[in-house]
């Protein structure tokens, strides 16, 4: 019980971390920083520091087949490069708090995703949670008012772009996790989004902020915390043989501390429509665990959960 403990604690914790990720945006892209520059920041420290991780850890975890780095190809421009851009753009187009609630509405597309590529089928208890997902996702994103004059349609269109390539992780690495290990999996793929990042954020312009020491910390601060960080708190979490569903659910802490994070330290508008709205979606994570009476053999790697939860099957 103390282990399983001690990975409900790691995964929380990676939800924590996950959510800082707008914090550390918001301040880079006020610095002048582009949305790109910022993604390549993350993409290329997070690489960094889990390959020096993995080298201390588990070397062996380095070693990858052909067919695994196609894998890591496909990770890395489209739900790692692709994610980020859409991420970082639409933070920077409708701020932290929305661009989180509609990141969380991944497990919709998901959905979708995994009826068109596995023929999988929807039970009663994911239909209510998707439902749920979606209505919270409408209210968290504008408070319950029907006057969209103030909402910036593309951040929108950006911020379900972010969760649709996010939810490609998922498709992806079922394939993947065959070839390769999660971290494995995570480490290049990071390594080829930064690679495919460099003609979009031109690195060499970004060292000319490196002479603001406090710019320094934040760059570091993006790769270590809600990059490198997160990921290896969530990897030994789930190694402890916690359930992956409840993973997703501990995982939800990443889209309340994202709200609470924009609402108090961003001056960013939140009123008790969106806050009903969040609720909303958290509960259609719970709802989604739930199995039905006539059990289904269900690969629990792609239950439909929300939370940046990346279903890695990394729990051997």
């Amino acid at each position: 019980m103390e282990e399983k403990s001690k990975g409900y604690a790691f995964v929380v914790t990676a939800g924590v971390l996950w959510a800082t990720i707008g914090l550390f945006a918001n301040s880079l892209l006020n610095l002048g920083l582009t949305p790109e520059q910022v993604a390549f920041l993350r993409l290329f420290l997070g690489f960094l520091i889990l390959f020096i991780y993995s080298c201390v850890k588990m070397p062996n975890a380095l070693k990858i087949s052909k067919k695994g780095l196609m894998y890591c190809i496909l990770v890395g421009i489209i739900s790692q490069a692709g994610f980020n851009i859409c991420y970082f753009n639409a933070i920077d187009s409708i701020g932290v708090s929305a661009s989180a609630v509609l990141l969380y509405t991944s497990p919709l597309f998901l959905a979708v995703l995994s009826m068109v590529f596995f023929k999988e089928k929807l039970n009663k208890f994911k239909v209510i949670s998707l439902c749920i997902c979606f209505v919270g996702s409408i209210l968290a994103v504008t408070g319950g008012s029907l006057d969209l004059g103030q909402l910036s349609m593309q951040g929108v269109f950006l911020g379900i772009m972010s969760a649709i390539t996010y939810a490609c992780m998922s498709v992806i690495s079922k394939g993947a996790l065959k070839e390769c290990e999660g971290i494995t999996l995570l480490t290049y793929g990071f390594l080829i989004g930064a690679l495919f990042m460099i003609p979009l954020a031109n690195p060499i312009q970004i060292i000319s902020y490196a002479n603001n020491l406090s710019t320094v910390f934040t760059i570091l601060g993006l790769g270590i915390i809600p990059a490198a960080g997160a990921y290896i708190f969530y990897l030994n979490g789930i190694s402890t043989g916690i359930e992956l569903s409840i993973a997703g659910i501990l995982a939800s802490a990443e889209l309340i501390v994202s709200v609470i994070i924009g609402w108090t330290l961003l001056g960013e508008n939140f009123s008790t429509g969106k806050a009903i709205g969040v609720l909303f979606m958290i509960f259609s994570a719970i709802i989604s665990t739930k199995k039905p009476d006539n059990k289904v053999n269900e690969d629990t790697n792609y239950n439909l959960n929300s939370g940046n939860e990346i279903k890695l099957n990394t729990a051997n």
